[in-house]
């Protein structure tokens, strides 16, 4: 080893040892808060509980568990309706954001403040839209009144009591709590691609609705996998507005019933008559629910980074 590399080693290992150092807390941080509690949650899903207490390892018991009644039907009732509520959101918050992204990347004024009235429900907590909505839809509320003094309706809303529309009234509300998100990132991704792109489709005689299928919706690939993505995650975790509209039962009779409250029911003494937990199930529940989210999410990366477009 020649004497010049032998003077740059000890610097080198300075410069690791201090991105080392700067990355060591955040790492930490990631441990304890990530990891530890994700390797806690497959260990005890190995386990039967009494109470809060691990007892006797049973395997793969808990899991087996999950695919025969009565959890299996609980369980599958929970995933489609959160399969249910990622295709709403996909069209009624990606699509029409999509859509009031290119009306506004169309318009020369007032673009700011519109964007600004789109975002606004975004700062609000899940808890306060669900309050809000709640407040709005109940019977006696704001909605009922104004359609009893239109004509629109004789006797009682009940809708958030439908098992029919209840759902739909929850992934309505989702898609307003953030409808300013795929506003926000399509119009930057619009704002992205070279102007010259939309003047030379004009010249050649092609439509906004054209331009937008043709040419900004390839290129928006990018906005597109990171919203899909996002959604997929956001939609499965689904708890904080079904819990505040519906209750932890996912009322009318589990017909807004999700994997997450279903996961509370088995882990806080919900489920059932007698409310006896089962923490064994939930941890269960909760590792199967991880490595879905997981892999479709690598699925989903993968699936729109082929489809990219690349200039």
């Amino acid at each position: 080893m020649s004497a010049s590399r032998l003077r740059r080693a000890p610097i080198e290992w300075q410069k690791h040892r201090a991105a080392i150092l700067f990355v060591l807390p955040a790492l930490l941080i990631y441990c304890l808060f990530v990891v530890y509690p994700l390797a806690s949650s497959l260990w005890g899903s190995l386990f039967e509980w009494r109470g809060f207490r691990m007892r006797d390892f049973v395997g793969l018991d808990n899991f087996a568990r999950l695919f025969v009644d009565p959890s299996w039907t609980k369980l599958s009732g929970a995933f489609t309706h959160n399969v249910f509520w990622f295709c709403g959101i996909m069209v009624l918050q990606n699509g029409l954001g999509l859509i009031f992204a290119y009306l506004l990347f169309l318009r020369r004024r007032g673009t700011a403040f519109l964007q600004s009235v789109f975002f606004f429900p975004a700062v609000l907590s899940p808890v306060i839209v669900g309050a809000l909505w709640r407040l709005l839809l109940t019977p006696d509320g704001a909605v009922e009144t104004l359609l009893h003094n239109l004509g629109l309706l004789e006797g009682r809303l009940t809708i958030l009591g439908n098992s029919t529309w209840a759902l739909w009234v929850l992934v309505a509300a989702d898609a307003w709590n953030w409808m300013g998100l795929p506003v926000l990132i399509f119009t930057a991704g619009l704002r992205q691609i070279q102007p010259e792109v939309f003047e030379a489709a004009r010249l050649d005689g092609a439509g906004n609705g054209r331009i937008l299928w043709s040419i900004a919706l390839p290129q928006l690939m990018p906005s597109i996998s990171s919203l899909t993505t996002l959604t997929f995650i956001n939609t499965f975790n689904q708890f904080d507005l079904v819990y505040v509209m519906q209750g932890v039962q996912g009322n009318p009779n589990f017909a807004t019933d999700t994997l997450v409250t279903y996961f509370f029911r088995l882990a806080f003494g919900a489920e059932g008559a007698v409310g006896i937990t089962d923490i064994g199930l939930a941890l269960a529940l909760g590792t199967l629910l991880f490595l879905l989210l997981t892999v479709v999410t690598i699925g989903l990366l993968r699936f729109f980074e082929r489809r990219t477009v690349r200039f």
